[in-house]
């Protein structure tokens, strides 16, 4: 798949992490959208028609402590849709505790921040997308 059509949403509420992240993705040639929140997200994936499929997005990057709605419960709600689009935390919370509770509400794989290029190269080659 050509990386320039890879679309994904970052959820991520501080300003300097979707800055990092927004410039790793956008030099790998991916088109990324931002929200700052759990609740945002899920408004998101769910206008982006994808309920019982992969919709809009090619993957999802989420962090863990957000206003209004945490990574969690955004991941739950987003698999309770039946969306199936790999969701990916990234977090600086990377204990195994922390990780698994990701992984419980649906997340498909965990990376502690930042996202790197060496990161993203191994997340879009493990869900076929390099």
């Amino acid at each position: 798949m050509d990386r320039r059509r890879i679309r994904v949403l970052l959820v991520e509420d501080e300003e300097i992490h979707r800055v990092v992240a927004r410039a790793v993705l956008r030099a790998a040639g991916v088109e990324v959208e931002e929200v700052e929140n759990g609740a945002e997200a899920v408004r998101r994936v769910r206008e982006s028609g994808a309920g019982g499929g992969s919709g809009a997005y090619n993957l999802i990057f989420t962090d863990k402590q957000m206003p209004v709605m945490d990574g969690h419960e955004a991941t739950r709600q987003i698999r309770a849709m039946g969306v199936a689009t790999p969701i990916v935390a990234v977090s600086s919370d990377s204990l195994p505790p922390d990780v698994q509770a990701f992984i419980t509400a649906g997340a498909n794989d965990f990376t502690p921040k930042p996202l790197t290029k060496e990161k993203l190269g191994h997340i879009l080659a493990k869900f076929g997308l390099a």
